[in-house]
């Protein structure tokens, strides 16, 4: 990533020269998870302010948002933000939108940080994996005498959006570090490049502690105690075995989206089995649109709705106690003869058959 002029000045360099470089990361990726969305909706909607007009105009589909594995281009990101800053007209959006992120919000990153050693281990997580977070501007951490700082470097790719994401992404860092130890927890200083805002209140309120406008870089400060203070939920098994969840899903991240996965995370998830109708709805789509996309995929609804049918079909035959007109009401069938049928086709025996096979194999 390209780095702004003003990063090279000479009096960053002095400064950085008197402290010791710990970790960082470019966290700006080319695809996003769209769930990442979601703090800056929130703001949009606490204000008044609707949504589904933002995403139409990028091109993020409504579904996207519900749909923990949906990836949408940065640009499309970058779009969305700068079209919500412009509704919401706040000086103050990026200090509130940071105040919406949860170690939560980060999925198996956030379960992996939060089961860190450290502080200082639980914030290298999330820049370990940046395709699994929402970065977008370049981070590291620093160590100088009795305190460590995360300094935040605005990239040329956000342009006009700069003080957003340093100032939103500097929030977020003291909300994780509260989250974990605190509520009280404060930061030594806080500094910012840009000039100050009409009204510098709302910062002093949020971070208790100086905070200065018009500085060399962005960074937010801590005493060295507090990144070497142990998270309640520390766990060197958990944090192993997330990490090992991050590193695979960080892999596939760079794949491009399939809908067929989607339409069969959605067909197994709910009960009874959608239909078309049912499910170009919940998605907010046509169903010509969803059919377009799935045979560019190679495969067709119905194919899916047999596969799914059939799998859950197996599954609550061998594994529960229900009786056939209660299994095919599950699978979207209108009778009990509809669904033996169907089955029979399926598998060349009766689900009657297929029960006692399996019971005869469970017991014997």
């Amino acid at each position: 990533m390209k780095r702004s002029a003003n990063r090279r000045s000479s009096t960053v360099r002095r400064k950085r020269a008197q402290a010791v470089y710990l970790f960082g990361s470019t966290m700006l990726r080319p695809y996003r998870l769209a769930f990442g969305l979601a703090p800056i909706i929130e703001v949009l909607e606490a204000h008044g302010h609707a949504v589904a007009p933002l995403l139409d105009e990028t091109g993020i589909p409504r579904f996207a948002l519900e749909e923990p594995s949906y990836r949408i281009q940065f640009e499309q990101e970058l779009a969305f933000i700068r079209l919500a800053l412009r509704r919401l007209e706040l000086p103050t959006a990026g200090l509130l939108v940071g105040q919406c992120y949860t170690l939560a919000l980060f999925g198996v990153l956030g379960l992996a940080a939060s089961c860190a050693p450290t502080m200082r281990d639980l914030f290298r997580t999330v820049p370990s994996y940046p395709a699994l977070a929402w970065g977008s501007i370049e981070l590291s951490v620093w160590r100088e005498g009795a305190e460590e700082y995360v300094a935040f470097y605005e990239n040329d790719e956000v342009g006009d959006c700069a003080n957003f994401f340093v100032e939103r992404d500097t929030t977020v860092t003291l909300v994780l570090f509260r989250q974990t130890l605190g509520a009280d927890v404060a930061p030594v200083a806080v500094s910012f490049r840009r000039p100050a805002p009409p009204d510098v209140r709302p910062y002093a309120a949020f971070f208790r502690c100086p905070v200065r406008f018009g500085e060399p870089v962005n960074e937010i400060r801590f005493p060295r105690a507090l990144w070497e203070a142990q998270p309640p939920q520390a766990n060197a098994m958990s944090f192993r075995f997330f990490e090992n969840q991050c590193r695979q899903l960080a892999a596939v991240m760079h794949e491009p989206l399939c809908y067929a996965d989607i339409v069969r995370s959605r067909l197994r998830a709910e009960t009874p089995v959608p239909s078309l109708v049912d499910l170009v709805k919940s998605l907010h789509l046509t169903k010509r649109t969803l059919q377009r996309r799935l045979d560019d995929e190679g495969t067709t609804f119905s194919a899916l709705l047999t596969e799914v049918r059939l799998e859950r079909a197996r599954e609550l035959i061998r594994r529960s106690g229900m009786h056939h007109d209660e299994i095919a009401r599950a699978l979207g069938f209108d009778d009990a003869s509809a669904f033996s049928r169907a089955f029979k086709t399926w598998t060349g025996v009766s689900p009657q058959t297929y029960r006692q096979s399996t019971q005869f194999h469970l017991t014997g």
